[in-house]
């Protein structure tokens, strides 16, 4: 009879092993939802067609327009917690210019400006943004999406949960196969 609590404690350790491997996923994706920031890549927007570049005539650039300051698609609406609160600020922006088929990196500060707090860009007129034949800039950002953790704390809280729930899963099998290997005297 003996035998069979060791193969009930054993199968239970192991039951347990699998269902924690199961929910820690489960536990470990429902956190990063809300830990982590939303990639947007390559957002596309033509300064010909905003009327920031002119395609004829040589391929004129006027950055002194309004037009050449657009706002990126995902940008805090104002009255949004989002706006509200300074760490869901757009970040992590980079700036790619398609100019006569040629993809060149845009330099913050030298070929345009982020302005954070209300998530626009204004191109400059430099050789990295003049236009040939089109002329396409693709923002790369993240943003804060709904249900994002906003405080520092709670996205490190949250993000402890799945380590202890794995813990506490590892626990449980230890213990289990713990009791097992000193009821069978192995090792004595």
């Amino acid at each position: 009879m003996a035998e069979l609590t060791m193969v009930n404690k054993l199968f239970a350790g192991f039951v347990a092993l699998i269902i924690g491997i199961v929910l820690i996923t489960s536990v470990a994706t429902g956190t990063l939802a809300v830990t982590d920031r939303t990639i947007v890549s390559a957002e596309n927007h033509d300064l010909v067609s905003i009327g920031c570049a002119n395609a004829t005539n040589g391929g004129i650039f006027n950055d002194t327009v309004a037009a050449c300051t657009f706002a990126l698609a995902k940008e805090a609406t104002a009255g949004t917690w989002q706006a509200a609160n300074s760490d869901c600020n757009l970040a992590d922006v980079s700036v790619e210019n398609n100019s006569a088929s040629l993809y060149t990196a845009a330099v913050s500060g030298t070929d345009y400006d982020f302005y954070a707090g209300n998530g626009s860009i204004h191109m400059k007129n430099t050789t990295t943004t003049q236009d040939g034949d089109f002329n396409n800039t693709y923002v790369t950002y993240t943003y804060c999406q709904d249900g994002y953790a906003s405080q520092a704390w709670s996205r490190t809280i949250l993000d402890l949960i799945a380590g202890f729930f794995a813990l506490a899963v590892m626990g449980v099998g230890i213990s289990l196969f713990y009791s097992v290997y000193r009821e069978a005297n192995i090792g004595a």
